[in-house]
């Protein structure tokens, strides 16, 4: 039997969020019990009072709580890491693309939103195999010839490689989930028109063919 205390961190936003989502619940479960005694109480004003005092401050809670969970699921999206520094610890064949060893704690937390709003826009791209250097620069607000720095600078990568590992981490992904019934559907989706070229890029990031993950 495990004896190990459950140690939390009361320091980080997620255990605040915890905390607020665990009350939500019976909170909720109080407000709609006084709700429904509030409307058939027809005895004395003071009945009455306490009621409607019961049911008002129980709302406000709610409200706060609700606000604490905006604000705090705002502050956790806004920590979390970008995407392609887990990519790069967790995958030997991403590390060998790039032409120095990423360092994240070297980059600063403005530099990490503005990474994680690339990769945003690389993923939500409707088109793909459309999304030029300068569209993709243009989206985040930088020139062009900002863009290969930045990326080179933080990432290690040129932006190509950097575009083409995401874009293999989505076809991963919809492999995963069966998505598609094709690598060619796959290919297409995530922007690659030649399913034989993608198929050999997949196998260098993944040193595993498409076709593998594919249902039998």
């Amino acid at each position: 039997m495990n004896t190990q205390p459950n140690i939390q961190n009361w320091n980080s936003p997620e255990a605040l969020l915890d905390i607020v989502q665990r009350i939500q619940a019976p909170l909720s479960s109080i407000m709609e019990a006084n709700n429904k005694a509030a409307q058939q109480i027809f005895g004395t004003s003071e009945k009455q009072s306490v009621a409607k005092i019961t049911l008002e401050n129980s709302q406000k809670i709610a409200d706060l709580i609700a606000e604490v969970i905006k604000s705090t699921t705002t502050q956790v999206a806004e920590e979390k890491e970008p995407l392609i520094f887990e990519l790069y610890r967790n995958n030997p064949h991403i590390q060998a693309m790039c032409s120095q060893e990423m360092d994240p704690k070297r980059i600063s937390k403005t530099d990490k939103a503005w990474l994680r709003e690339l990769e945003q826009v690389v993923f939500n791209e409707v088109q793909p195999d459309q999304l030029s250097l300068f569209a993709l620069a243009f989206e985040v607000s930088v020139s062009e010839r900002q863009l290969h720095r930045n990326i080179k600078k933080f990432l290690k990568l040129t932006p190509n490689k950097y575009i083409r590992i995401l874009k293999l981490h989505k076809a991963k992904q919809l492999l995963e989930e069966y998505a598609y019934r094709t690598i060619s559907e796959v290919s297409y989706a995530v922007g690659f028109s030649d399913a034989h070229y993608f198929s050999n890029l997949f196998y260098k990031q993944y040193g595993q063919m498409p076709k593998d993950l594919l249902p039998t």
